[in-house]
This record gives structure tokens, C-alpha cells and sequence, in this order.
């Protein structure tokens, strides 16, 4: 239970991150396909980065956390001004309420991950050191 009360609002905003996107995989799919199959795998690397953040290896879950969170800002930055292959629609569209929130929650995350991995680790229990 350590994990959880040391992660909790990294798993809280990766929870937000993938829900922002899940809700919008048909819409995604419909429209740009490969567009829906990233949201697919940025939801499944939300979910990943947070069982790590529940385990011993959680600054592997603060790194694909990173990653996702990231690479998300760094898409919908490219939708909103170049545009991507077959989805132009969104170029201009910066006032997207759930836009502005999934791009609040990864800059948190991603600001959080860059705390949580320069926090040294933790001594191991049990060990001794020798002083000569």
C-alpha cells in the first residue's frame, strides 16, 4: 500500500489522461483511423504506467507515463497547427474544452515524472554499512 500513498496523483492524472482519450476512440476511429488506434495505445500505456506506479518498478510506470503524456502534447500541438495526414479538421480548434483539460493533466503528469524520476532511491532495508 506504500506505492499507492507515494503515486496516488501520478495515477489520478494518468486515470484522467486515459478517460480524456477513451471517451474518444469511436469518434477517433470513425473519423481517422489511425488517430483511434493511437488513442487505443495511449489509453493501454496510461494503464501500464499506472500498475507500475503501483509496484516496486514504479519509476518505469513514471517513464511511459512520461512518454505517453508527451508524445500526447506533442500530437495534439501538431493537430492544431500542421495538421496530420487525413485529420485537418482540428487546425486552429485551440479552444476545445477537453483539449485544454487532456493537455492540462499531461503537462501535470509530465512535470510530476520529471520530479518523481530525480528523487533518489530509497536505501534498502536491512542493509549495513561498514565503516573501517
Amino acid at each position: 500500500m506504500k506505492c499507492l500513498q507515494d503515486h496516488w496523483i501520478g495515477l489520478l492524472l494518468l486515470a484522467g489522461i486515459g478517460w480524456m482519450h477513451f471517451r474518444d476512440i469511436p469518434d477517433k476511429l470513425d473519423e481517422t483511423a489511425y488517430l483511434g488506434w493511437l488513442y487505443i495505445l495511449l489509453v493501454a500505456g496510461c494503464a501500464a504506467a499506472g500498475a507500475w506506479l503501483l509496484s516496486s518498478h514504479w519509476k518505469n510506470g513514471y517513464g511511459l507515463g512520461l512518454l505517453v503524456s508527451a508524445g500526447a502534447i506533442v500530437f495534439y500541438v501538431l493537430t492544431r497547427t500542421t495538421g496530420l495526414p487525413n485529420a485537418r479538421d482540428d487546425i486552429g480548434n485551440w479552444a476545445e474544452p477537453s483539449g485544454i483539460i487532456a493537455l492540462i493533466l499531461e503537462a501535470a503528469f509530465v512535470v510530476l515524472s520529471v520530479v518523481q524520476l530525480r528523487r533518489p532511491a530509497p536505501a534498502m532495508r536491512g542493509a549495513r554499512s561498514i565503516v573501517h
